[in-house]
């Protein structure tokens, strides 16, 4: 696993791929928000960084104490939590709307459900270039 983490870029990889993960949490928040009307602006900001404080820490853990691999993982089963929830709101909200009531809701559920795994591939290979990554830029 030492391809994954260099020895001087850890700390920086670390911190990007926690921003990359707040982001997409920002954006189940604001996915709840628009179609559940319980959270307010200020929730949503407090959130999202105590998201990024919480996952960049047990990421410094996880990388320190348990290992490397260990990590990958944990981005991994994050990713995957994030994206269904987001692909079960938007299920039962966006898209019946979206195509009409033509549609099935089993239909509704299996297509959210594959175009937001397919999303969380997607990230999670994007956030492992960014643990290859030998320099910064």
């Amino acid at each position: 696993m030492d391809l994954f983490f260099s020895d001087t870029l850890y700390l920086t990889k670390i911190f990007l791929v926690s921003s990359i993960l707040t982001i997409i949490f920002f954006l189940l928040l604001l996915t709840r928000k628009i179609y559940k009307k319980k959270l307010s602006n200020t929730n949503l900001s407090i959130y999202s960084s105590l998201f990024l404080l919480i996952i960049t820490l047990s990421g410094l853990l996880i990388v320190n104490f348990i290992g490397k691999f260990t990590y990958v993982l944990f981005i991994a089963g994050v990713i995957t939590v994030i994206y269904s929830e987001i692909s079960f709101l938007l299920g039962k909200y966006f898209f019946p709307n979206f195509v009409s009531e033509n549609v099935s809701k089993e239909i509704i559920y299996m297509f959210s459900f594959i175009v937001f795994i397919n999303a969380g591939y997607f990230t999670f290979m994007l956030i492992l270039d960014i643990l290859k990554a030998q320099t910064v830029l």
